[in-house]
């Protein structure tokens, strides 16, 4: 009986070990290189990760396509270069979480040692995949008023996403009501949420853990048709990478306050600006005071 048990504790194991290695939270970026009259084989393609430093080459194969998979969600410089043409450099592409960017690259006759920089192009375009939703990336998590720093609560941002807990929950303190969310009309119970492709999801659906937003490098928010290997649910998918790179020991402190004092007399109609002492308008605005939430948040971290 104790070697049927031992038996069935390794299969679950084993099989919820193949859950989490195919869920992944890594990118990629595949092209053509070629010039004015066609492809270019044996051309190297190089990929650096503007905040790690950490570059990765490949060649162009006789087709002239070059690929680079498992690539960590960041800001990259891509770099294309060959004998008898001039160095192809584009700054500032990012590469989000499970985005498969394609960019092709046209090199110009000329030196090796010549450069041609291409910058403040639109961003990359997934065409991979018919997933419908949007990347948060870093820049707009920490752009966007959010009192309680939660990264979950910026995604109403994406259309069809719908914030469906109390909000007075929404509290640094208090992350019970962070990831009720609704996706393209679904049930806020029927989301599953990652964390470096690691499954956060717990028993009643919610996410067991909600990353402050200065801790992520982005949010990948699908609302349907997403691939198979997310599976496990029909609701949405919530995908957060969190942040990685040189500096010894970020930080950052923030504040936030949210007051319903200065709010409450766009309300109320002017002529019932002033109010007898005692009267439901006073106690009301008695009560309105009384919302002053001033939240504090301090983050140290190592990566």
């Amino acid at each position: 009986m104790r070697t049927i048990r031992l038996v069935l504790a390794a299969l679950v194991v084993l099989l919820f070990a193949e859950h989490l290695a195919a869920q992944s939270f890594q990118g990629g970026l595949r092209g053509t290189v070629r010039d004015p009259q066609g492809v270019i084989p044996g051309a190297t393609v190089t990929l650096v990760n503007q905040e790690a430093g950490v570059s990765r080459d490949t060649t162009t194969n006789d087709a002239g396509e070059y690929s680079f998979p498992g690539v960590p969600p960041g800001v990259y410089t891509i770099r294309a270069s060959v004998a008898g043409f001039k160095t192809f450099e584009r700054k500032d592409a990012r590469i989000g979480t499970q985005q498969f960017l394609t960019l092709d690259i046209v090199l110009e006759i000329g030196a090796v040692e010549e450069t041609v920089t291409v910058a403040a192009e639109a961003p990359l375009i997934d065409t991979s995949n018919a997933s419908t939703g949007d990347v948060l990336d870093k820049t707009t998590l920490e752009t966007l008023p959010s009192i309680s720093r939660m990264a979950y609560l910026v995604s109403n941002t994406v259309p069809t996403v719908t914030y469906t807990g109390n909000p007075h929950m929404n509290r640094m303190q208090d992350q019970t009501e962070a990831s009720r969310l609704a996706l393209g009309g679904g049930i806020s119970v029927g989301n599953n949420y990652l964390l470096d492709g690691f499954p956060i999801t717990d028993l009643q659906n919610r996410a067991s853990a909600s990353p402050s937003i200065e801790s992520l490098e982005d949010v990948k928010v699908q609302v349907h048709t997403y691939d198979a290997e997310m599976g496990r649910t029909g609701g949405g998918m919530f995908n957060a990478t969190a942040k990685s790179g040189t500096k010894p020991h970020p930080g950052r402190r923030v504040r936030a306050d949210a007051s319903g004092q200065s709010d409450w007399r766009e309300l109320l109609p002017r002529a019932t600006a002033s109010a007898e002492p005692g009267s439901i308008l006073a106690q009301r605005r008695r009560r309105r005071r009384r919302t002053h939430r001033p939240e504090q948040d301090v983050l140290l971290g190592g990566g």
